[in-house]
């Protein structure tokens, strides 16, 4: 089959990158760019423009400056709504959308508005309700993934014989370990300091829990990992483990790395699976601090680590992922928030960083994430009925456009006390359903 070809006035880092993603990626096209009119007018294979101005009758999409400026600035936004779909900068009625697909979708998977100054949370992260996406109602929804799809149906109606790649529905569960053990591994001055805090607030059910836990041999709360292979086992359900192996603080109250019960845990789990850094709460003051955590999961598992999670989701761009490339971090399972869930950059779909302090792609490959477990019962203080409801609407959406459903667990979730009871049967509902739709396809 013909490559599509594509006609632009001028190319940029910008334009080639999003048009591997949407293009390449996303539909699994080839496609070449061209800057000579005769040569595209004479072409008869499938084509379209991206220019300020349409040369025939081709099918036309008509371009805003943002992807051949070089620098971060300020934008004038206005949502456009085009059948359901929103973009950010309008375009003349002469174009085949009335926003521009190609800017739209980069301003979001490049992440352009956290370059911008912003208000953060009470942790220095970025908050979603100042999203774009947030602001008209499109958080939830992997966007991006549905302008592919737009970008398909308008050239299927040009050039009827195309075919294209179809995304795969995969599921993916991937657990943070904040806290590997409840009562184990904690030492005699945290153990001591537990019960007294136990004991002094009336939490006797957990002062009865830590002893028996310690000198009876009762299995830790925490201790929920059988549980968690067996479930996804049984519904085939691929999944990754991250490790925080800071030094203790206030945020990150890990046990620690030198007991002997976190890493033969560690070790286990990482011949069963995979498994990535947790980089801590203060991990982006310094390169310093990553690589010395790095060093430690390398030196428990003796393998290099290649995959990274930050921790609270702390991390600020494009800084802390420069710094990760340079530590020979590969892949990120960061994007996301912390108070809501769906789709940060506007995909369910892994794709490469762009940097556009530098204003060119990296080899940094981020892994989005649709939800948090601690995101209904921390945040947004939901009940199951509704936190199952929503992760099923989420599920749903990246069926349609095909695409990994990554979900973010903690180990500490499933203890079914307090606001976690019932989630183990979350859990399995979801596994068990996305198993279902992975089979159907």
């Amino acid at each position: 089959m013909e490559p599509l070809l594509i006609y632009t006035e001028q190319s940029s880092n910008r334009l080639i990158y999003i048009l591997d993603l949407l293009v390449a990626d996303l539909l699994g096209m080839s496609y070449e760019l061209t800057h000579q009119k005769e040569y595209f007018k004479e072409y008869r294979g499938p084509k379209f423009s991206y220019a300020k101005e349409r040369l025939g009758d081709e099918l036309y999409f008509q371009s805003v400056s943002l992807l051949f400026e070089t620098q971060v600035k300020l934008q004038i936004i206005q949502f456009v709504d085009w059948k359901g779909l929103v973009g950010f900068f309008p375009v003349s009625n002469d174009s085949a959308l009335l926003f521009d697909v190609f800017a739209t979708a980069f301003f979001m998977v490049s992440r352009y508005e956290e370059y911008l100054p912003s208000s953060k949370d009470k942790h220095g992260r970025y908050r979603a309700s100042q999203s774009l996406q947030f602001k008209c109602g499109m958080l939830e929804e992997p966007v991006v993934n549905y302008y592919a799809l737009e970008l398909k149906r308008l050239l299927l109606e040009r050039f009827p014989n195309l075919t294209f790649q179809k995304k795969p529905f995969i599921y993916r569960a991937t657990f943070d370990i904040d806290i590997a053990y409840s009562f184990k591994g904690k030492g005699i001055k945290r153990t001591l300091g537990g019960l007294a805090r136990s004991f002094l607030f009336s939490r006797f059910r957990e002062f009865k829990d830590r002893i028996l836990v310690l000198s009876r041999g009762k299995k830790d709360p925490y201790d929920t990992y059988n549980y968690l292979f067996r479930v996804c086992e049984e519904y085939s359900a691929p999944t990754m483990f991250f490790f925080l192996l800071a030094n203790e603080s206030r945020f990150d109250k890990n046990i620690s790395h030198t007991q002997s019960i976190y890493r033969n845990l560690i070790k286990q789990i990482d011949e069963k699976t995979a498994i990535g850094i947790h980089l801590s709460y203060k991990s982006h003051i310094t390169s310093q601090i990553m690589q010395c955590e790095i060093d430690r999961l390398e030196q428990i598992t003796e393998k290099k680590v290649h995959r990274n999670r930050f921790h609270y989701l702390r991390f600020r761009l494009p800084e802390d992922y420069q710094r990760l490339i340079k530590l020979g971090i590969t892949e990120d399972y960061s994007m996301g928030y912390a108070a809501h869930v769906g789709f940060r950059a506007g995909l369910c779909t892994p794709f490469y960083f762009f940097n556009l302090k530098n204003n060119e792609a990296t080899i940094l490959k981020v892994f989005p994430f649709a939800f948090m477990d601690t995101s209904f019962t921390h945040y947004l203080h939901s009940d199951n009925d509704f936190s199952l409801h929503k992760i099923q609407q989420l599920m749903k959406a990246v069926r349609e456009t095909g695409g990994d459903f990554i979900s973010l667990w903690h180990n500490s979730s499933f203890t079914e006390i307090d606001e976690w009871k019932g989630w183990r049967e979350i859990f399995e509902t979801v596994a068990r359903q996305a198993a279902l739709i992975a089979k159907e396809e």
